[in-house]
């Protein structure tokens, strides 16, 4: 299965998890504009416990209840913009989160920061479209005290609802060719398998951060082939 357009680190979990080794990328490295740890890197997870909260959305289907997290929603609008101060075309960045809900607050957020090119969207709208660079926001949350030592399905069912769907995981991780950047609740995300796995894979790759405000982007200085680091 060729994967012609994807850096090699975005490609490498979904390749394993969901098509037996057999995704491959065709694309020569880029440079890496995301910063972990002052490494340079084209996956990071950004770790936030956010406040979750219930709200009733109008859709194309009638009203639904939804989900959404302000905490999540102002870093991933803190990263995006640090992407176009950075020289990233705004149409070449995508915002995306399972939660209708979700998809209404970060566009508020950008409203009122007079940006308007940047798509903001469901993960499963985006399917069959991509984009260079993609934050996702997961927006499922609880507080660290309130994780069950051993959380029984019904449990992690309740608190993280279809954000461990496999097929939502990995629409969500394939839809960026250059740099993936995903936000969520670490503690929390880690009751699923799923997740727990390909948390586990960004920390071996030393891209997992916490606080999620750390997360900086590089830009290149074309004057003087330096680079200095965007930060907000």
């Amino acid at each position: 299965i060729s994967c012609l357009l994807q850096q090699e680190d975005i490609c490498a979990f979904p390749s394993k998890e969901f098509y037996k080794g057999k995704l491959k990328t065709g694309t020569s490295a880029k440079p890496s504009l995301f910063l972990s740890k002052s490494r340079k890197t084209c996956i990071v997870f950004g770790h936030v416990e956010g406040k979750e909260k219930s709200l009733v959305v109008r859709t194309e289907r009638g009203n639904e209840n939804s989900k959404a997290n302000v905490e999540e929603a102002k870093e991933v609008v803190r990263i995006a913009i640090l992407l176009t101060e950075a020289g990233i075309n705004r149409k070449d960045i995508a915002i995306l989160t399972p939660y209708n809900a979700q998809v209404a607050s970060i566009n508020e957020l950008l409203f009122e920061k007079g940006i308007r090119d940047i798509t903001v969207n469901t993960i499963m709208r985006s399917q069959g479209s991509e984009w260079k660079y993609v934050i996702m926001s997961t927006v499922r949350s609880c507080p660290e005290s309130e994780i069950e030592k051993q959380p029984t399905k019904s449990w992690i069912m309740k608190q993280l609802g279809f954000i461990m769907d496999p097929h939502q995981v990995n629409v969500g991780i394939t839809r960026a060719q250059e740099g993936l950047c995903i936000i969520g609740n670490e503690n929390l995300l880690r009751c699923n398998a799923l997740w727990r796995g390909l948390l586990d894979h960004y920390k071996e790759k030393e891209c997992v951060v916490n606080p999620t405000r750390n997360i900086q982007v590089q830009k290149a200085t074309r004057s003087l082939g330096m680079k200095k680091t965007a930060r907000r």
